[in-house]
C-alpha cells in the first residue's frame, strides 16, 4: 500500500450494548438496549468538536407593544473531541439477526451530515472487499474512516488493514476504539477507551 493513497487513519468500534448474552450476536433480537442506545447518543462527543449555540436575548420594542428576540451565536466551552471526525462511515449491513450497527452510528453520521456505507454483509468476503477498497480507493486517500462492526470480526478487519496479530475483542467489552494509523505505510494499532458512559474503563 502506497503511502499516498491509503487512508490517514481507520477507527473501529462495536456496536452498543444489546439484550441478551453480549457474545452471541445473534441473541434476543436486532436492536441495541437502553445502555447501547445511550452508547450511541452520546457517540458523536467523540468526533464532533464543540459548536457554538444559539443566544437569544428579548427585548421589548418601544414601537409596539411586543418582544423581540435577538439571536447571536456564542462560543460553546468544552474539552476538544478526543478523536478526529471521520469523513466516511461503514456499518455492518442489516441482517435478520442485527441492525445494532447501522443504529449505533446513525446519531455520528447524523451529527457530521455523512452517509453511513452499509453495503458490507458480515462475512470475510465483504470485509475483504470493503477493506481493499478503504486502503487502495483515492477517495479515502489521506481521509479518516470509522467503521462499526460485530466484535467477532474486528480482528478480521484488522488484519485485513494490515495489522499482523490484532488482538481478539472481548464479546462482554463494548466501549473501545481500535485507531489504526499508518506511519510509514506500516499498520499500527492502539487500543483507545471511549469514556461514554458510567462504569466505561478509563484505560
Amino acid at each position: 500500500m502506497s503511502t499516498n493513497t491509503g487512508p490517514n487513519q481507520v477507527l473501529i468500534v462495536r456496536h452498543g450494548e444489546k439484550v441478551g448474552d453480549p457474545k452471541k450476536d445473534d441473541d434476543a433480537g436486532r436492536y441495541l438496549s437502553i445502555q447501547g442506545s445511550a452508547r450511541a447518543a452520546d457517540l458523536p462527543s467523540l468526533f464532533v468538536p464543540p459548536l457554538s449555540q444559539l443566544s437569544c436575548k428579548l427585548h421589548r420594542s418601544a414601537a409596539a407593544a411586543e418582544f423581540i428576540g435577538l439571536y447571536r451565536q456564542i462560543p460553546t466551552r468544552g474539552k476538544a473531541a478526543r478523536f478526529s471526525a471521520p469523513n466516511f462511515i461503514f456499518a455492518t449491513q442489516r441482517s435478520k439477526q442485527s441492525n445494532r450497527p447501522i443504529a449505533t452510528v446513525t446519531p455520528l453520521a447524523t451529527a457530521l451530515k455523512l452517509h453511513i456505507n452499509d453495503g458490507y454483509a458480515d462475512n470475510d468476503a465483504d470485509i475483504n472487499e470493503m477493506t481493499d477498497a478503504i486502503l487502495n480507493h483515492l477517495a479515502f486517500a489521506g481521509k479518516i474512516v470509522l467503521i462499526c462492526w460485530h466484535h467477532a470480526r474486528i480482528p478480521a478487519i484488522a488484519k485485513a488493514l494490515g495489522i499482523a496479530k490484532p488482538p481478539k475483542w472481548d464479546g462482554k467489552v463494548f466501549d473501545r476504539v481500535w485507531q489504526i494509523t499508518f506511519p510509514k505505510g506500516k499498520a499500527t494499532l492502539r487500543d483507545l477507551p471511549q469514556m461514554l458512559l458510567y462504569g466505561d474503563s478509563a484505560k
